[in-house]
């Protein structure tokens, strides 16, 4: 799959891919990039068996609308979004892949899951979504294990929209696992990464 809508090859972080115990796409939020997902979450999980593979969004964004508009109103952004990503893991089986992202990122890995159906161990959806006007997901998810995080009075991503998502992805089969902060700033929060880094640990 093309890799065109990302602005360069992913960071990697961690140790080689192949030899890593577990393997990590992880994805940034609007008007953010790689460092920010390094800073506020790859260095504080401290998991150095872990390899972490983060895209960077051509222009500091993955697709131009909010998530809660129709998915044709994203497009063709959306669908070479969806495309990059799963290009940047094409290769990491999915019994070792977790995919993880926060606020537009949290958004993409929801809809990875949901609606791509991409293989993987696990999932975190940080301050995310399903996109689009309907929220519904594909099944079956086979109890795929999913941590969801997101505040109570986040401006950016309603926590009815965070879940309806954990109920659609619970209907279509995932073990979802929902912690809501009373923390009003959008940010990756203490309570985020262990649950990432609880993800991380299990033994798929």
């Amino acid at each position: 799959m093309s890799n065109a809508h990302l602005a360069a090859p992913p960071v990697t972080v961690g140790p080689p891919i192949g030899e890593a115990r577990r393997v990590a796409l992880v994805v940034h939020g609007r008007d953010q990039d790689p460092a920010y997902m390094v800073e506020h979450l790859v260095g504080p999980l401290k998991l150095p068996d872990v390899a972490f593979v983060l895209p960077a969004a051509d222009g500091r964004t993955w697709y131009p609308g909010r998530f809660s508009a129709p998915r044709a109103a994203n497009e063709p952004r959306l669908g070479q979004a969806l495309d990059a990503l799963e290009g940047a893991i094409a290769d990491v089986p999915p019994d070792r892949l977790v995919l993880v992202g926060f606020s537009q990122g949290g958004c993409l890995v929801a809809d990875l899951v949901a609606r791509r159906r991409r293989a993987c161990a696990g999932a975190a959806v940080l301050t995310g979504a399903l996109i689009g006007s309907e929220e519904r997901a594909a099944e079956p998810l086979g109890g795929l294990p999913v941590f969801m995080e997101t505040g109570r009075y986040d401006d950016w991503v309603a926590l009815e929209h965070v879940e309806a998502t954990g109920r659609a992805l619970e209907v279509a089969g995932a073990r979802v696992e929902l912690e809501v902060s009373d923390d009003r700033e959008h940010r990756i929060r203490a309570g985020a990464v262990a649950g990432v880094r609880a993800l991380l640990a299990l033994d798929h």
